[in-house]
């Protein structure tokens, strides 16, 4: 087999972020399940498997300058795109490896505190799959985080036979991207014709649509590889077993708040299951998991109830939206919800102000008469809506911003030319935050005491693109100009705000 081995190699996958890899993030949700995390405030080692174009680490190495960074990826172009990257933002605790994942394993690395790799495990072969089991026992510290996320039963099982149907049918056309557009055309003419399977599965219309609006080369590795695979939960435990992995819990912050993922007789049912891994495989039947998103760890120390209560209460909190934008009403497993208003509003409102920890929050006026419970829940399910996040202190935040400008103001110098990087980090939340190619663009003019609105015209005129309103382009330059001055506007009330208070410029 070539070296690509069967994974889609003739176009690159797209420059994504994913919140969930960042330290910060991953030590919450393994304190939620009173299990000591890694200090991620001091040095720690962290190898990101399968990295693609390497933004992630890109931008998590930017944050923690602290740390030590190593990541790989099969596709030599990737490594090229992320080591370019990491040279232009100036980082030195970064290295990128374009080797397979047998390759890797035989490197003299050092042992990591962290491994992580997101949705990889879906779309390689079992062998490819004993080999980061093999990786993963013979470089993960003691004491270690793995974030494992993939493709998951039985929430993907209606859907499973479209992919195969789409593989099958673009197997004869040469061109990769030709074979998705007549896949996705094939598909379409066989919802048409009422076909028995689209039929009687009506939900697979709506994913269909969605398909038909993805990022081509998204769906290119998402759909076309020879190898992609569904787990139930079992399966990927058992298999990291042999690496001495134990399951820690979720990633994904809400999913471990059960009052929004399950109704009381679910919870109830999931309650007389004794076996913990079982018990994961029975609840992802009540939510019907397509993809999960999971720590595990080599080992762990269980904190008591008082260490863990401490350690909570130690951590600090950031708000990462314009308050104005906030909404008490939210779509979660169970259904919509309704927020408690007496409950969320001062706690956002005392976070807009400035971050605090749980324990400042229990004892500023307008929260101290939230009890404590009430206050954890409260911040654990906005952190997983993405209003907040956990943050360091004023000192380390500005200790860590000189790396954090110089990844960003490599990231704003691409946005000149391209839309592909949407992300920047903030030294605040140890993470990236979602900035659109006109808010780097705005903040690039800034920083270059330039007339923003003539700045982003002069560039977006020179490539001839014009800004795009309701949907549609708008076409005269008065028309593009007087555009801008109103997004410019809004951002300088609202978001340039938020941005600063992150330590985003």
């Amino acid at each position: 087999m070539s070296w690509t081995e069967g994974y889609v190699s003739e176009v690159n996958y797209t420059s994504g972020f994913y919140g969930e890899l960042s330290p910060l993030k991953l030590g919450l949700a393994t304190l939620i399940k009173s299990i000591q995390p890694p200090d991620s405030s001091q040095e720690f080692t962290y190898c990101e498997l399968a990295c693609g174009q390497g933004f992630t680490t890109n931008i998590l190495a930017a944050t923690y300058p602290q740390s030590q960074f190593y990541a790989n990826d099969f596709n030599p172009s990737h490594i090229a795109t992320a080591r370019d990257l990491a040279a232009k933002a100036g980082m030195k605790n970064i290295l990128f490896f374009d080797d397979s994942f047998e390759e890797f394993l035989e490197r003299d690395l050092p042992q990591f505190d962290f491994i992580s790799l997101h949705g990889t495990y879906s779309w390689i072969s079992a062998k490819n799959r004993q080999v980061i089991v093999n990786f993963i026992r013979r470089n993960l510290k003691v004491g270690g985080l793995v974030y494992i996320s993939y493709n998951a039963l039985p929430g993907w099982s209606a859907a499973m036979p479209i992919q195969a149907l789409m593989v099958r049918h673009g197997q004869h056309s040469s061109e990769l991207l030709t074979r998705i557009e007549q896949a996705l055309n094939f598909t379409g003419e066989l919802l048409e014709a009422n076909a028995s399977y689209f039929a009687q599965n009506p939900i697979l219309q709506n994913r269909y649509e969605r398909l038909k609006e993805q990022n081509r080369y998204y769906l290119a590795h998402e759909y076309f590889n020879q190898d992609w695979n569904c787990f139930y939960f079992d399966e990927v435990a058992k298999e990291l077993e042999d690496a001495k992995l134990k399951y820690v819990g979720s990633a994904h912050i809400n999913d471990h708040i059960d009052t929004v993922n399950l109704s009381p007789v679910a919870q109830e049912k999931l309650a007389k299951i004794s076996d913990p891994i079982y018990r994961e495989v029975v609840r992802d039947f009540f939510v019907n998991s397509q993809f999960r998103r999971d720590i595990f760890s080599r080992g762990y120390l269980i904190l008591t109830s008082e260490e863990q209560v401490k350690q909570l209460e130690e951590t600090r909190f950031a708000m990462i939206v314009n308050p104005a934008n906030i909404k008490f009403e939210h779509q979660f497993p169970v259904g919509e919800v309704k927020l408690q208003e007496t409950v969320y509003q001062p706690i956002c409102q005392v976070l807009a102000e400035s971050p605090q920890t749980l324990l400042q929050l229990q004892n500023h006026p307008k929260t101290s008469n939230i009890n404590l419970n009430g206050l954890y829940q409260a911040l654990m399910i906005l952190t997983g809506i993405g209003y907040i996040h956990p943050a360091v202190d004023e000192q380390t935040c500005q200790e860590r911003k000189p790396s954090t400008d110089a990844f960003n103001n490599a990231v704003k110098a691409k946005a000149v030319y391209s839309e592909e990087l949407s992300f920047l980090a903030s030294p605040l939340i140890g993470t990236g935050v979602l900035v659109n190619r006109l808010e780097q663009l705005f903040l690039l003019a800034k920083s270059y005491n330039q007339d923003a609105v003539q700045f982003v015209w002069q560039i977006l005129a020179s490539q001839g693109k014009k800004v795009v309103k309701d949907g549609k382009p708008l076409e005269t330059e008065e028309e593009n100009i007087t555009h801008l001055k109103t997004v410019y506007e809004e951002f300088s009330k609202e978001r340039l705000l938020t941005l600063q208070k992150l330590g985003i410029e």
